[in-house]
């Protein structure tokens, strides 16, 4: 199976490239060969004739789109690079597989359940519209890959971290404190989120690239189903990292939901998924491939 992946060279293209790379792919009965798109190699989805000449010489069987503008502050900080990348970017690709007749796979976000009115567990069925520049931008992504794609999956990403995102987030922001000798930070403590590990992303996305056609047309949460409070993830950091001083308590930012925690059901017995790792298995693999990179 010959698969195109737009944004190969990114944190999830990364690793699903490693994971296929490793010979851990013939678990899914089917050997896979990568064609990378990455803006790294000058290969820009927001060309929709690039685009569609490589994908007409290389005769791809799926597409995996992972490529966009993909932190928040980033997105913020350059709102037309944003809709090129995200929205438009994410229109040519769907065009382009509806042309081939490809099976579409699209990397989103939980951020496009944002603002979250109901109380989760998050199931498939939350509404989905997105309350920031990058969630509002998958969320109009996944809209023209519903229109425009037969078959597509959709894969909604909890909060992802491993060692390539190590400076990131939560995670990151300890981990730099801790490092220049101060207190780390805790924004709130109470808010939870679901962190879930790069490695089984990677898996997920080789799953929903082999899944049967009876599992397609659909959207999945991607997470590992473990709520955690920002207090108690701040706290395993800590352990990992030998600090065992004082934690900085600072007042919850605006944009953090108070709950956010998905329900796997339909991952599970739809897709075959269910994390390997909970937060702390995977903050332990993390930390073991940052020491022995």
């Amino acid at each position: 199976m010959k698969i195109l992946i737009t944004g190969d060279k990114g944190f999830v293209g990364t690793e699903t490239k490693r994971l296929i790379d490793s010979g851990d792919a013939d678990y899914y009965g089917i050997p896979h060969d990568v064609i990378g798109y990455d803006l790294m190699d000058g290969y820009d989805i927001r060309d929709p004739q690039q685009l569609d000449q490589v994908v007409t010489e290389t005769k791809p069987d799926r597409i995996l789109h992972l490529a966009a503008v993909a932190r928040f502050s980033e997105a913020d900080d350059n709102l037309k690079l944003t809709h090129e990348t995200n929205v438009m970017g994410t229109m040519n690709v769907a065009s382009v597989a509806r042309k081939h007749k490809i099976p579409l796979v699209y990397a989103s976000t939980g951020s496009v359940y944002m603002p979250i009115k109901e109380e989760p567990p998050i199931t498939e069925d939350f509404k989905v519209i997105g309350n920031s520049t990058y969630g509002c931008s998958k969320a109009l992504g996944e809209k023209y890959v519903e229109e425009y794609c037969n078959p597509f999956i959709i894969l909604r990403y909890a909060h992802l971290y491993g060692a390539e995102k190590r400076h990131h987030g939560l995670i990151g922001g300890f981990m730099d404190r801790i490092d220049r000798g101060l207190a780390p930070t805790l924004y709130g403590g109470k808010q939870s989120n679901d962190f879930t590990y790069i490695k089984d992303v990677a898996r997920a996305n080789l799953l929903a690239l082999t899944l049967p056609w009876d599992g397609w047309n659909q959207a999945y949460n991607i997470g590992s189903g473990e709520e955690l409070s920002a207090e108690e993830a701040g706290k395993i950091v800590c352990e990992h990292a030998g600090y065992d001083g004082e934690i900085e308590v600072k007042e919850q930012r605006g944009v953090d939901p108070q709950r956010f925690v998905y329900d796997m059901s339909k991952a599970e017995s739809m897709l075959g998924f269910k994390a390997d790792y909970s937060f702390a298995e995977g903050l332990k693999d993390m930390f073991d491939d940052s020491q022995n990179s």
